[in-house]
C-alpha cells in the first residue's frame, strides 16, 4: 500500500510540474519554478516518502531540492551522524528556515537549508558549496 500511495504520488507531483522557465513545482503552499537543469527522481522503497530534484549549478556543481513529509527531526539526525553541526532556527514568513552546515563522513563540508511548514519541507542540500542565487530565488519566490 505505501508503495501504491508514493507512486501516486509522484505520479500526481509530476502532472503538476511543467516547463516554464524552468519546472514548476506545486506542493508547497506557494508554487516554485525550479532551474530547467533540474530532473525529478522518487525512491519507491525508501522508508520515508519525498520527491527529490537534482540539479546543476552555472559551474556543473549538483544540488538537490528534496521535498518531504515533515515527519522528522533532520537536526537530531545530523547530529547524531556528525559532531561539527551548526544550526541557525529562524522563522520566515509562514516556514520554519534551518540552516546547518555539517561535515559528511568523509570530513566534507555538507551545507543545508530546509523550509517547513507544519506538513511538508523542503530541503537544500549540496556537500559543495552552491551558488547563493539559488538559495536566493527560493527565498524570493516563497509569499506565505
Amino acid at each position: 500500500m505505501k508503495v501504491f500511495t508514493i507512486a501516486l504520488l509522484f505520479i500526481a507531483f509530476n502532472l503538476s510540474a511543467k516547463e516554464e522557465r524552468g519546472v514548476v513545482v506545486k506542493i508547497l503552499p506557494d508554487p516554485l519554478t525550479l532551474d530547467s537543469s533540474c530532473k525529478a527522481m522518487a525512491d519507491l522503497v525508501a522508508q520515508d516518502f519525498s520527491i527529490l530534484y537534482a540539479c546543476k549549478d552555472s559551474f556543473q556543481r549538483m544540488y538537490f531540492y528534496n521535498f518531504r513529509l515533515n515527519d522528522i527531526d533532520l537536526v537530531a539526525d545530523f547530529k547524531k551522524s556528525s559532531t561539527d553541526v551548526v544550526v541557525n532556527k529562524s522563522q520566515f514568513k509562514s516556514y520554519t528556515l534551518y540552516e546547518l552546515t555539517a561535515k559528511n563522513s568523509d570530513n566534507k563540508p555538507i551545507k543545508f537549508v530546509s523550509y517547513c511548514t507544519k506538513e511538508l519541507c523542503l530541503d537544500l542540500v549540496s556537500d559543495n558549496e552552491y551558488e547563493k542565487s539559488v538559495q536566493a530565488s527560493i527565498t524570493s519566490q516563497l509569499r506565505g
